[in-house]
């Protein structure tokens, strides 16, 4: 094992602080600020033919193409400026090339990047502007959707990349020249997911999510739907492996859950089978806004606006219960421990494809991300890396600080004194602005002497002490804080244990010691440990 002690007045091995930590199993690589015009929206990956990653990202002033290879360090290859100052730019790709539309006030039309030359062409002949773009690529079929006729018709353009023959009229498409195939004229499409010819429509002010089968385009017919409360806007879905699973995000109102929705054989009503909604904020607030969520293997990832990128376990989509958040990256720390703010702010989009495992993500105001995920492997019943207390105890000197531990979603509970003299917990926002913290990663802390422990002080200004007994229950005393044996003090600050596999860990007077957790309600978890630090 690996242990690390502390002989100090105060903990001054690890450098207290403001606290900057914003994630949990998620670290940040790289962030690039200051684009062409700032404002960021979609962000998108591309692999080529040789195994370079590129991250391609919108400003509103550019198209902005990085190598990130080295996902610490990114670099831009190419900027590309159309003219144009617009909030909104989204991608798609299809083997050497990239494409790029853009919405509000924008007239480039479709972007058409070679990204074995970094250079581009344009198409305006079919529209000027649109909101959202899908490449299907076992089909070769390219999706463009938010595009208004010039009569203001909302319609759905599908494309080919491809030789494509519709009712005996053949499309010669190439990647480099998309061929339109068909205006479908229908209610307005936010975004839309397909897969074998199949579109997860998000027609957000009809309040519905529709399923179209789009294998003919010259009979596009509807075979299921979800119809949402009026003033709902579904924004977009992704779908399951499984085939008959949508994970579909709410941007408005504000405090809308994702949906977990489910297409059942025979039925042409979407069934809702489960609601999905983990705000960093609670609990403070808990009117946070998903976004975009993505679907690769066993994980969903989602960008969250204020709350960053969250990802979850669906490893078993067909049990809410076993779906759980199990890392995150809060790109937009603007708002720590404060709630929601008005208007729309933080990440717009989050892409997990890359093979490296580097993670993209777009922030509004913060820029473009870099970062990846580590989940914890537990050390069981032994210690593993410890930081040791020894000779003393490890006391907090102020009432409101203390030690704080994270559940299995990653859920903050500080350890507080209740009213009756007893160790409890206290759900707390994980990452507050201007509060001082010290955070330990992959690490217990430990007090190594049995008649020793953790001290608190209570809204009293009374310290007590806390350690465990003989069959590892936890046991309180009332002393003078005078009296504290203090070869660590922490002076205005919390001592946060990132790592929800770690703990505290106190010795009892038979030389038994015991690893103190908390599980996702904030009850504690005591393990026995096989050996002591």
């Amino acid at each position: 094992m690996k242990q690390t002690f502390f002989c100090l007045m105060v903990l001054s091995i690890f450098s207290v602080e403001m606290m900057t930590g914003q994630g949990f199993n998620m670290k940040k690589m790289a962030n690039i600020t200051g684009l062409p015009g700032g404002d960021c929206s979609a962000v998108f990956g591309y692999t080529d033919a040789a195994n370079n990653e590129f991250a391609i990202i919108g400003s509103k002033l550019a198209i902005n193409i990085f190598n990130v290879n080295n996902c610490g360090s990114p670099v831009n290859v190419l900027t590309l400026s159309d003219g144009y100052n617009t909030s909104w730019r989204e991608f798609a790709s299809y083997q050497n090339f990239v494409y790029s539309v853009c919405d509000g006030p924008c007239g480039s039309g479709l972007h058409i990047i070679n990204m074995n030359t970094l250079t581009a062409t344009t198409q305006t002949n079919a529209f000027t502007k649109a909101h959202t773009i899908f490449v299907e690529q076992a089909t070769a079929r390219m999706y463009v959707m938010g595009s208004k006729s010039s009569n203001g018709q909302d319609r759905l353009l599908i494309y080919t990349l491809d030789t494509e023959v519709v009712d005996g009229i053949t499309y010669n498409g190439t990647p480099a020249n998309p061929v339109l195939i068909k205006f479908f004229s229908t209610t307005y499409i936010h975004d839309m997911f397909v897969k074998n010819n199949i579109g997860y429509a998000s027609h957000i002010y009809d309040y519905k999510l529709r399923v179209w089968d789009l294998t003919n385009v010259n009979n596009i017919t509807e075979t299921a739907h979800y119809y949402y409360d009026s003033g709902k806007y579904n924004h977009s879905s992704w779908l399951h492996a499984d085939g008959v699973t949508l994970v579909e995000a709410t941007e408005l109102p504000r405090g809308e859950p994702l949906s977990v929705l489910r297409k059942v054989s025979g039925n042409p009503s979407l069934q809702l089978v489960g609601t999905l909604k983990e705000p960093l904020e609670f609990p403070v607030a808990s009117d946070s806004r998903p976004h975009n969520p993505h679907i690769n293997g066993n994980y969903m990832y989602v960008s969250c606006y204020e709350d960053g990128v969250q990802v979850f376990d669906i490893s078993d989509v067909t049990n809410q219960n076993t779906i759980k958040r199990v890392a995150y990256y809060d790109t937009y720390i603007q708002n720590n421990g404060s709630g929601y703010p008005s208007g729309f702010a933080g990440c717009w989009g989050v892409y997990p494809y890359l093979a490296s495992g580097c993670i993209l993500a777009s922030d509004i105001n913060n820029g473009f991300f870099t970062m990846k995920m580590a989940l914890p492997v537990s050390d069981g019943n032994n210690p593993g890396r410890v930081s040791s207390v020894k000779g003393g105890d490890l006391y907090f000197q102020n009432a409101g600080q203390s030690i704080i531990l994270r559940s299995e979603k990653g859920y903050c509970y500080r350890l507080v004194v209740d009213l009756n003299g007893n160790l409890a917990t206290q759900r707390t926002v994980c990452h507050v602005n201007n509060a001082n913290a010290v955070s330990l990663e992959n690490n217990d802390i430990a007090v190594s002497d049995s008649d020793l422990g953790l001290v608190l002080q209570d809204g009293t200004g009374s310290c007590r002490r806390f350690r465990v007994n003989s069959s590892g229950g936890l046991v309180s005393e009332s002393m003078a804080c005078t009296e504290v044996s203090r070869p660590v003090t922490m002076q205005n600050s919390d001592l946060i244990i990132e790592t929800y596999t770690k703990g505290l860990i106190l010795k009892s007077t038979a030389g038994t010691c015991y690893r103190i957790r908390v599980d996702n309600g904030g009850s504690f978890i005591i393990t026995s440990l096989t050996s002591c630090p």
